[in-house]
C-alpha cells in the first residue's frame, strides 16, 4: 500500500482534535485547540508549556523537550498547574515540534456544564459525552436502588430494634428488682414478675386472677392513699402513690407504686402496667430525718448562737431565742415568722457603734450574696458580736440566707487581756538575760530575742532562716540535737548543756531548756529553747573542782567551818594529822578536840578575836592528836563571804611544822654557837693582827735605824736588800690590814644615810697618790645613795686606786660616769691601763688573786669591792681588752 499523506488546515484539525496542543522545541505553546482555549481561557500562545501543564502519568522528572519525546506514543495524563482538570491523550512528533492530541478527562456531566462546554465542543468521534450520559443514567438508577435498599434496611433495623426493645422490656420486667404486674382493665392480674412474688410472699397461682388491692390491703394501709391509686385507675389515668402493702405472712412493707395504662389505637385501655418498689428503708430514713429535723429545729431554737433564716423575698422563716435576747426582743420567736425583713437593716443599725458602716456593709453582703464568716461587729453598749452570712442556693437559684450572731464580748475581753499579757511577756522575753530561740521542724530559726543575739554574736538578720545546728554546732553536738529533737516529737521537755561557737569563733557553753512548739491546733511545728550562757559558770565549776581537788589532795590540812566555828568539812591530810575521822570532827569546834596543856593561851585568844571580827588569822600553835601526841601547826585562815558581803563560813590551812620547829631550835642553837665562834674569831683576828703587826713594825724600825747609823758602811747591793725587806714588810702590813678589813665587812652593822657619791669620789681623788702622767675626770653628776659612807668610800677608793696603779702609758686617764635607771644606778670607772684578759674577768674578784707584777698588790682590793656591793644586793662586772684598758661597772639600787 502506498504511503498516504493527509493535509489538514487548522479548522479541519480543530474538528478532529479540538483539545490539541502544539509545542515548539523551546517548550513554547504555538498552537491550541479551540475547545481547549474555551476550557482554559487563561492559556495563551507562547506560554511556557512546563509552567502551565505537568505530566502526571507516566512519571518524568522534568517537562523538557527530551522528556516529552521520551513518552511519545504512550498514554499520557496531563494536569494543569491549578488542578482544575486533567487531559488524557498522547504526544506525537510533528515536524520540529511536539503535538499533544487528546480530550478532557471528565468524570461527570456536571464538570462539562461547569466548563460551559456543549456537544459541539467535542469531536464527533469522541465517545466521552455518550459515556458520561450512560454513567449519569446508571448513577440515577443506582441512587434509586440505593434509596430503596436503605428503606428496606431501615425497616429491618426498626423491626429488629422493636424486637430488641420488646425483649429488653420483657427482660427488664422479669429481672427487675421491683415488682411488676400487668392487669386487665378491671384490675385482674394476668402477669407478674418474680420480684413481686418475692416482695409479697405469694405464689404465682395465688396472684394471678386477683387484684393488687385484694392482695396488698392490710390493717396498716391508709385509706386516703389507697384512694389516690383507685380513682386514677378507674379513670384510665397514671398514678404514683406511696402506701403500705401487706404480705402473705401478715407483715407489711412500704411501696412506691407507679401505674401506667396501655391504650389501643382508639385510645381505649386494654391493659394496666404497674411497678411496685419496696421503699421501706427510704421511709424509715425519712422518718428518722424528720425526727432529726425536729431535734435540729429544737437545738437551733435553743442554741446559744443567734440564728435568723430569711427566704429570697426577705421573709423571716426561722429565728431562735438567742437572737431575740441579743437584740432585746421580748416576744416569742414564733411570732416573728413571716415578718418582712426588708427594712430590718435600718431598724437594727441603732444597736451598733458605727451604724452607717454596719448598714452599708450588711446591704453590700445581701447584694453580693457572698459567704462571710466571723465578721466582727462592735455594739453601742460595748458588746462584740461575730456575724456569719451563708447564702442558700437551690439549683443555682438564690433561695434565701442564714445569718448567725455570736456574742464574743467575753472572748474579746480575754483576747485583749491575752494581748496585753503577750505584749508584757514579749517585752520580758525580748529584754531578759536568757536567749530565746524558736526553730521549725527543719531546724530553721524562726524567732530569736535580743539576748540570744547578744550571747551568739549574730544579728537578728544573720539568724532568721538559718539552720541552727549548722550555725553553732560541731558534729558531736549535732548528734545530740538530733536525739533531743526526737524527744520533742514525743512532747518531752528537758534541759541539757551544749558546746557552741559564737560568731567570733569562740567556744562557749550554753545551758538549753528545750520544749516542743505547737500551733493553735496542737500540731507540733518545731521546738522552742531558752539558752543561758554558762561559760563563766563552767570555768568557775572547773576552778572549783580544781580547788576542791587541791584542797582534798593538799599535803597540808584543810578545814572549813560554819559561822559558829563548827567543822563542816576536812580533807584527808587533816584526818591523818589529827588522827580523827571526818565523822568525828563534823559539828565540833576544833579547839575542843585539838588544844591541850601546852597550847599557848595568848594564841588561842588571838584566834578567837580574829575570827569574831571576820579578819584573817596567821599563827603557830600546839595541837594534840587523837592519840595525845603533841605537834606544832602553822594556821592560815580567813572568813568566806557571799555576794552580799555576809560571812557564811571560815576556812583554814594547817601545816604541820613540828619538824620545822625542831630545825628552828637547832638553827637558833647553831646561830648562837656561830655568833660566839665569830666573836671569838674576830677577837682572835684582832689579837693576831696586833701580834703580827708589832714584829713587823719592830723589823721596819730596826732596818731604818741600821740604815741611818751605818748608811755609808753598806754597799749599794746591801742597801737594795734593806729596801726590799722594807717593801716586803710594808706589803705584809697591807695584807694584814686587808684581811682584817675583809673579815669585818659583813660582820659590822651598816649605818644607812644619804651619801653623795660625787663628793666621796672627789675626796678620794684628792687624797690618793695619782701619778703625774694620769688624769682623773668625772663626766657627769654622780648620784646620791642611801648607804654606809665608809663602805662606799672603801668601794670606790679600791676601784680608782687600782685604776691609777696599773696605767703605764702616757698620758693616762681615768673617767668616772653614772647612768640612772628606774630602780638603780650604774657607775662606771674607765681607764686606759694594761687591761685584763677575758678569762680572768671572774677570778679578779676572788681573794688573793692578782694578775699583775705590782709589788703593792695584795689580791684583796677587788674582793673587798665585790663583798661590799653584794652586801647592798648590787652587781659588779668588767669590760676590758689587753693593752687597751678596762671599764668597771657598779650597779647599786636606789
Amino acid at each position: 500500500m502506498k504511503n498516504l499523506e493527509f493535509q489538514f488546515d487548522e479548522n479541519n484539525f480543530n474538528k478532529l482534535f479540538p483539545f490539541y496542543i502544539l509545542i515548539d522545541s523551546n517548550l513554547k505553546i504555538i498552537g491550541l485547540g479551540k475547545s481547549l482555549s474555551k476550557t482554559f481561557p487563561s492559556i495563551k500562545l507562547n506560554d511556557n508549556f512546563a509552567s502551565t501543564f505537568e505530566v502526571k502519568r507516566p512519571f518524568i522528572e522534568n517537562s523538557t523537550t527530551d522528556g516529552l519525546k521520551a513518552i511519545i506514543e504512550q498514554l499520557v495524563v496531563l494536569g494543569t498547574t491549578d488542578d482544575s482538570i486533567d487531559l488524557r491523550g498522547q504526544f506525537q512528533e510533528y515536524k520540529d515540534s511536539i503535538l499533544f492530541v487528546g480530550s478532557p478527562w471528565f468524570i461527570s456531566m456536571n464538570q462539562v456544564t461547569e466548563k460551559k462546554l456543549t456537544f459541539h465542543d467535542f469531536a464527533f468521534h469522541d465517545p466521552l459525552l455518550d459515556l458520561l450520559h450512560v454513567l449519569k443514567t446508571q448513577e440515577i438508577t443506582t441512587q434509586e436502588l440505593k434509596e430503596l435498599l436503605d428503606k428496606i434496611n431501615n425497616q429491618k433495623k426498626d423491626l429488629k430494634r422493636d424486637q430488641e426493645e420488646l425483649n429488653r422490656l420483657s427482660l427488664v420486667a422479669s429481672t427487675n428488682e421491683n415488682g411488676v404486674v400487668f392487669t386487665k382493665p378491671d384490675g385482674e392480674i394476668f402477669w407478674c414478675n418474680d420480684a413481686y412474688l418475692k416482695l409479697t410472699g405469694f405464689s404465682k397461682e395465688e396472684v394471678l386472677g386477683n387484684t393488687p388491692i385484694e392482695l396488698g390491703k392490710c390493717d396498716y394501709t391508709n385509706q386516703e392513699e389507697l384512694k389516690k391509686m383507685i380513682i386514677p385507675f378507674l379513670k384510665g389515668e397514671k398514678f404514683n402513690v406511696e402506701l403500705i402493702h401487706g404480705r402473705k405472712d401478715g407483715s407489711y412493707f412500704w411501696t412506691k407504686t407507679k401505674g401506667q395504662p396501655i391504650l389501643d389505637s382508639a385510645g381505649n385501655v386494654t391493659q394496666y402496667f404497674a411497678m411496685i418498689e419496696d421503699v421501706t428503708e427510704k421511709k424509715n430514713a425519712d422518718f428518722k430525718l424528720i425526727e432529726s429535723e425536729d431535734r435540729l429545729s429544737f437545738l437551733i431554737l435553743n442554741l446559744q448562737t443567734g440564728i435568723i433564716l430569711e427566704d429570697e423575698e426577705r421573709k423571716l422563716l426561722l429565728v431562735n431565742k438567742k437572737f431575740c435576747s441579743m437584740f432585746d426582743f421580748e416576744g416569742a420567736p414564733d411570732s416573728l415568722i413571716g415578718l418582712d425583713c426588708s427594712n430590718s437593716v435600718e431598724d437594727s443599725k441603732r444597736f451598733f457603734k458605727n451604724p452607717d458602716l454596719y448598714a452599708e456593709r450588711l446591704n453590700s453582703i445581701l447584694e453580693s450574696n457572698q459567704t462571710i464568716y466571723n465578721e466582727e461587729l462592735e455594739l453601742v453598749d460595748g458588746r462584740f458580736f461575730e456575724r456569719s452570712y451563708i447564702p442558700i442556693f437551690r439549683d443555682g437559684i438564690y433561695k434565701g440566707n442564714l445569718r448567725s450572731y455570736v456574742d464574743i464580748t467575753l472572748k474579746k475581753n480575754h483576747q485583749t487581756l491575752l494581748q496585753n499579757e503577750k505584749e508584757k511577756y514579749s517585752s520580758i522575753i525580748a529584754n531578759m538575760n536568757l536567749g530565746l530561740v524558736e526553730v521549725d521542724q527543719n531546724e530553721s530559726i524562726t524567732l530569736v530575742n535580743h539576748s540570744f543575739s547578744e550571747i551568739s554574736g549574730y544579728s537578728l538578720e544573720d539568724l532568721i532562716g538559718k539552720n541552727a545546728s549548722n550555725l553553732f554546732l560541731n558534729q558531736e553536738n549535732k548528734e545530740l540535737i538530733v536525739a533531743k529533737n526526737k524527744l520533742r516529737t514525743y512532747g518531752i521537755t528537758d534541759s541539757y548543756e551544749v558546746q557552741v561557737k559564737n560568731k567570733k569563733g569562740e567556744d562557749r557553753h550554753w545551758l538549753v531548756s528545750g520544749a516542743p512548739n505547737y500551733d493553735i491546733n496542737g500540731k507540733a511545728t518545731g521546738s522552742i529553747g531558752i539558752h543561758l550562757d554558762i561559760t563563766e559558770q563552767k570555768k568557775q565549776e572547773e576552778e572549783l573542782y580544781l580547788l576542791s581537788l587541791i584542797a582534798e589532795k593538799n599535803i597540808n590540812a584543810v578545814v572549813i567551818s560554819d559561822m559558829e566555828g563548827r567543822i563542816e568539812w576536812v580533807n584527808a591530810s587533816f584526818e591523818r594529822m589529827s588522827g580523827f575521822t571526818k565523822e568525828e570532827l563534823v559539828g565540833i569546834k576544833p579547839g575542843h578536840l585539838l588544844q591541850g596543856p601546852e597550847t599557848n593561851d595568848e594564841t588561842i585568844r588571838y584566834l578567837k578575836n580574829q575570827i569574831s571580827k571576820g579578819q584573817p588569822f596567821n599563827c603557830e600553835i600546839i595541837n594534840y592528836s587523837k592519840s595525845g601526841e603533841k605537834y606544832w601547826v602553822k594556821i592560815q585562815g580567813q572568813a568566806l563571804y557571799n555576794k552580799k558581803g555576809e560571812i557564811v563560813r571560815y576556812f583554814a590551812i594547817e601545816e604541820n611544822i613540828s619538824s620545822k620547829k625542831i630545825l628552828e631550835n637547832q638553827r637558833e642553837e647553831l646561830v648562837a654557837s656561830l655568833a660566839k665562834t665569830n666573836k671569838e674569831l674576830e677577837d682572835y683576828a684582832q689579837i693576831v693582827s696586833h701580834d703580827l703587826k708589832s714584829p713587823l713594825r719592830s723589823i721596819h724600825s730596826l732596818i731604818s735605824w741600821i740604815k741611818e747609823d751605818s748608811d755609808k758602811a753598806f754597799s749599794e747591793l746591801t742597801l737594795g736588800y734593806f729596801s726590799m725587806i722594807e717593801n716586803k714588810v710594808e706589803k705584809m702590813d697591807h695584807l694584814i690590814e686587808g684581811i682584817l678589813t675583809y673579815s669585818k665587812i659583813d660582820k659590822e652593822n651598816l649605818t644607812l644615810e644619804s651619801v653623795n657619791t660625787h663628793q666621796i669620789i672627789q675626796s678620794i681623788i684628792d687624797i690618793i697618790h695619782i701619778p703625774k702622767h694620769v688624769t682623773i675626770a668625772i663626766k657627769n653628776t654622780l648620784p646620791i645613795l642611801t648607804a654606809d659612807r665608809y663602805r662606799i668610800q672603801q668601794l670606790f677608793q679600791n676601784i680608782i686606786g687600782n685604776a691609777v696603779s696599773y696605767i703605764e702609758r702616757n698620758p693616762g686617764y681615768v673617767e668616772i660616769a653614772s647612768e640612772e635607771y628606774d630602780n638603780h644606778y650604774v657607775i662606771s670607772v674607765k681607764d686606759n691601763g694594761v687591761g685584763i684578759a677575758k678569762e680572768h674577768y671572774e677570778k679578779i674578784f676572788n681573794t688573793f688573786q692578782s694578775y699583775t707584777k705590782s709589788e703593792h698588790s695584795t689580791g684583796l682590793g677587788l674582793a673587798i669591792v665585790k663583798k661590799i656591793i653584794e652586801a647592798y644586793n648590787g652587781q659588779i662586772w668588767i669590760e676590758s681588752e689587753l693593752g687597751e684598758g678596762s671599764t668597771f661597772f657598779v650597779k647599786l639600787n636606789k
